[in-house]
């Protein structure tokens, strides 16, 4: 195989993968042929069920027109908060806010507070269907209290860069933003509450899908608080947020909604597409076209530039020795930016992996390709990179120094002069990330 084929292979692993987590295609599965499958906290739902829907996150328009074409009149409204994006349009009875991702801005706090109005104006009689994909959290940062978007926007920007997982992410958001914590929820009550969520988090947990605005909250003040002090942050944080944040620990402030809240007794939730269904369905494309095929599961975490040399001796340690493969990861990583380059967790996986090719002797490995499922790494137009035995070779014939690269955060750059740089445009789903690892010597069947 050729180094053209050796991607092409790969490549069509994730786009198996991509279609099998769609937003329009798990949303279509989930509703199944019409309203009489849907079924809302256990119960099956009547026919004549007013049902709004919200639809939040990088999924949402596709996910709300399949609910709009399998529910067909039964939904009497809607709104949908998605990145900005030319191609999105409003559906017939929905408001359509467009906002700010992953820095929130002005238009995240107005579509959070319009999302909060919609969700108020709900009666006993109503069903509200939460459709909600990666991305919901910055999209819906609508501020409490004294906090400012301007403060939102500093707190982001400094925890996207200091390594911080998710989870401890949105604990922060949880606890400053007024849609997240269970907060949708209760705007919604007294009406019934179901969940259909793609979940972009480790674990799929739905207290952190999109800082879980349906879900109860198993973090407080003080453990947010904690956060900021594991990374070195208090003393970077905006004065208000502080001032917040102490009020909360100090208990004058509102926690965010505990599980034991009566509220969560009208809401059900679904995990409709996860990382396992896209890992699954790359292994079963793949394993047409090569010999062995290994899921090695949700473990790709922890700092990118140490996650890929760890995938690489996981994959030569857990392979069938001599037997050519295809190993497929998942999982989400984090960078702790310390350079000025420009990148994305996966494209600095894919920088640190290819440093340890040198190491493999016996030339195993022979390519790996990195991807977030969204479709955007980081702060560039990369969804991810593409890595082989050659790339090294190609950055220094370029006048480039791959070490230096990866401790400036610079694997964009790398990518870019090795040819190695994945685009994909918008997936319409967000599931994390998924990489793919090839060994020798030939794969093919």
């Amino acid at each position: 195989m050729t180094r053209d084929s050796d991607r092409a292979l790969l490549e069509r692993g994730l786009q198996a993968g991509l279609a099998a987590v769609e937003g329009e295609r798990v949303v279509r599965r989930a509703l199944g042929q019409g309203p009489q499958s849907l079924r809302v906290a256990g119960r099956p739902l009547p026919a004549d069920t007013p049902v709004f829907v919200a639809a939040i996150g990088k999924a949402a328009f596709s996910m709300a027109q399949a609910a709009i074409d399998s529910l067909g009149p039964q939904v009497e409204g809607g709104i949908i908060v998605a990145p900005e994006d030319p191609r999105v349009q409003a559906a017939p009875g929905f408001d359509l806010w467009m906002a700010a991702h992953p820095v929130p801005d002005e238009r995240s706090a107005a579509a959070g507070a319009a999302l909060l109005e919609f969700a108020s104006q709900l009666g006993s009689d109503d069903v509200l269907l939460v459709l909600l994909s990666g991305g919901a959290s910055a999209l819906t940062s609508c501020p409490l209290a004294d906090v400012t978007v301007e403060d939102l926007s500093i707190v982001h920007r400094l925890l996207l860069a200091s390594g911080a997982e998710i989870a401890e992410i949105n604990c922060l958001r949880k606890h400053l933003t007024a849609v997240a914590g269970g907060r949708l929820a209760r705007a919604a009550s007294p009406a019934v509450v179901h969940v259909l969520a793609i979940s972009d988090v480790p674990g799929d947990r739905y207290e952190v899908i999109g800082s879980g605005p349906c879900a109860p909250d198993s973090t407080r003040f003080a453990d947010a608080r904690a956060v900021l002090e594991q990374y070195g942050l208090v003393s970077r944080m905006p004065a208000r947020v502080m001032r917040y944040l102490e009020a909360g620990v100090a208990g004058a402030r509102p926690e965010s909604l505990a599980p034991e809240d009566p509220v969560f007794q009208s809401v059900s939730s679904t995990i409709i597409a996860r990382n396992a269904d896209a890992r699954w369905a790359a292994r079963e494309a793949l394993s047409s076209e090569v010999v062995c095929t290994l899921d090695l599961g949700e473990v790709l975490s922890g700092e990118a530039r140490d996650a890929g040399p760890v995938l690489i001796d996981r994959v030569l340690r857990d392979a069938p020795e001599g037997s050519p493969c295809v190993a497929i990861a998942g999982g989400e990583t984090v960078v702790a930016v310390r350079g000025a380059g420009q990148g994305g967790r996966n494209q600095e996986l894919a920088l640190s992996a290819a440093l340890t090719f040198e190491e493999d002797r016996a030339g195993r490995v022979r390519g790996l390709l990195a991807v977030g499922t969204d479709g955007k790494d980081g702060p560039t137009s990369a969804a991810g990179g593409y890595v082989d035995r050659e790339s090294l070779s190609r950055a220094r014939r370029a006048g480039l120094e791959p070490e230096r690269l990866l401790d400036e955060n610079d694997s964009n750059r790398f990518l870019r002069a090795t040819n190695g740089v994945v685009s994909t445009g918008s997936t319409g789903t967000n599931v994390m990330d998924l990489a793919f690892v090839l060994l020798g010597p030939n794969p093919l069947r």
